[in-house]
């Protein structure tokens, strides 16, 4: 699956017109990654990593469209994705610790993406055994909500 990800990715950044150095791909548990080398990571990032975001869901869609299924797969440009789900994962540690020392039953992060909503309640859950979260709010408003269990 690694090689038909890359070739997907690869034939796409082509017909985009995008430089780029190299390609690579990992996998852990079913969830593949791909990550872009390039000297112009700006173009590809887009602003607030819109262009990035349309990337990834046009390559799942190609993936889609050659094998009938599903396949979770995360586009990062030279650790762009990866130092924003570092800062969502700070954040989170910053809210959990001020919850604990104000003994507060909950607290409620500030809105993001769904993407960055799943790696905040993937690391709590496999961080803090006595913590559970959940999401809350419409749309734009949508946050993760940290209480105990």
């Amino acid at each position: 699956m690694e090689t038909i990800i890359q070739k997907a990715l690869k034939l796409f950044l082509d017909k985009f017109g995008a430089e780029y150095d190299c390609v690579t791909i990992s996998e852990e548990n079913g969830h593949y990654r791909a990550n872009i080398e390039t000297d112009n990571p700006s173009r590809l990032i887009g602003k607030n990593g819109v262009t990035l975001n349309s990337i990834q869901l046009l390559l799942k869609n190609m993936l889609y469209a050659q094998n009938g299924e599903n396949i979770f797969v995360t586009v990062d440009i030279d650790g762009y994705l990866q130092q924003q789900e570092e800062k969502r994962i700070e954040l989170a540690e910053k809210y959990i610790a001020m919850m604990k020392d104000r003994n507060l039953a909950e607290i409620k992060l500030p809105p993001m993406r769904p993407f960055f909503r799943r790696v905040v309640h993937l690391y709590i859950v496999n961080t803090y055994p006595d913590l559970q979260t959940d999401s809350v709010g419409e749309g734009r408003e949508r946050a993760v909500r940290i209480s105990y269990k």
